[in-house]
């Protein structure tokens, strides 16, 4: 089965994006998170500031399809491929990041379930990020629009562009139970491991982002080398469409809940 590359995993990939030259990784961190969850627009944040790597989702198929391209090796495996991106974004002061939705780890690993071999590649990062939203109708309707349009965030070219989408809601309830299996089986991992997390609430972050980045980069150890937190670099994707698919996901649910 052919691997879908969108535009969002080219940027993610350009070699544009890569830091001028190659330092040793002197720490590494993780944003533990779902689809749509508001880390997209947490881990631009972090690269704007030149100081945190650039957090991406390496994990995420498309990405190692797109170096298999680039460097012509088709049998390029995760190992190497993640050897390569800690050369490529890295930060001058020495640090790595990347995003990792629940499901690519157990992709990666061949695995439903977590084991000893998960735990030990979250233990190579010495600071654990987990963003999550509490409006997960929402969040699912989010990830069903975009399964439809392929536009993943405003830098997309359809981005505020109108178009006819015929979301069902069942999509939009299979959409719930991906994202929502994502949650859960963070919020399983890191209590049975007792690992130590900063969580951050897409919906803190939109309301006061100054305040929810500056705890981030405190978390990580750079608030004092970022004097301007960098403006948001995204817009807002969710428009009227959501709004109508939310009203037909609750009458579909048989749900009595009031629309604002």
């Amino acid at each position: 089965m052919a691997i879908r590359i969108s535009d969002k995993n080219r940027r993610e990939m350009s070699a544009e994006r890569d830091f001028p030259a190659t330092v040793p990784v002197k720490s590494r961190y993780c944003i533990l998170s779902s689809p749509r969850s508001g880390s997209t627009l947490l881990g631009r944040m972090l690269y704007e500031t030149g100081l945190a790597g650039d957090p991406q989702e390496y994990f995420n198929p498309p990405l190692l399809e797109i170096e298999r391209q680039t460097t012509g090796n088709s049998e390029l495996d995760i190992n190497a491929f993640m050897r390569n991106m800690e050369r490529r974004r890295t930060s001058p002061n020495g640090v790595f990041g990347m995003k990792l939705h629940y499901s690519q780890m157990l992709g990666v690993f061949r695995e439903r379930q977590p084991n000893k071999n998960m735990l030990q590649l979250l233990a190579q990062f010495s600071k654990l990020i987990w963003i999550r939203r509490r409006d997960r109708l929402s969040q699912a309707i989010s990830q069903a629009v975009a399964l439809h349009t392929q536009v993943w965030s405003s830098e997309d070219s359809g981005h505020g562009k109108s178009k006819n989408i015929n979301v069902h809601p069942f999509e939009c309830v299979r959409a719930l139970n991906m994202v929502a299996g994502d949650d859960f089986g963070w919020e399983r991992l890191i209590a049975a491991a007792g690992l130590q997390v900063h969580t951050v609430w897409y919906e803190d972050l939109v309301a006061d982002y100054e305040k929810q980045c500056r705890g981030v980069l405190r978390f990580l150890d750079l608030e004092q080398s970022v004097s301007n937190i960098p403006a948001p670099p995204l817009e807002r994707q969710a428009g009227e469409i959501n709004k109508q698919l939310r009203a037909e996901l609750l009458n579909y649910l048989g749900s009595d809940e009031e629309q604002e």
